[in-house]
């Protein structure tokens, strides 16, 4: 069960490293981690990629919807086109 949970925190900090596949993806990402980012990076001023830092720091502390939100990006990103 450990390894399954870091493969898939694996996943997420690969798409948080990588960038983000579409607009609407941002969208439901930005939604449904908001609370998250309150909570674990407040004062973290956006731009050059200080939020993604401040996730990827957190992601074995991020809600049920904001992991799952993050793990469906990574999954449309590795859908062959």
């Amino acid at each position: 069960m450990m390894a399954k949970v870091t493969g898939l925190a694996l996943g997420v900090v690969l798409l948080l490293a990588a960038p983000a596949a579409n607009a609407q993806e941002q969208m439901v990402i930005a939604k449904a981690c908001g609370a998250d980012i309150d909570r674990f990076c407040p004062g973290v001023p956006p731009g050059e990629g200080r939020i993604k830092a401040c996730v990827k720091a957190h992601v074995m502390e991020l809600s049920a919807p904001c992991f799952d939100a993050i793990l469906g990006a990574v999954a449309s990103e590795k859908e062959p086109d």
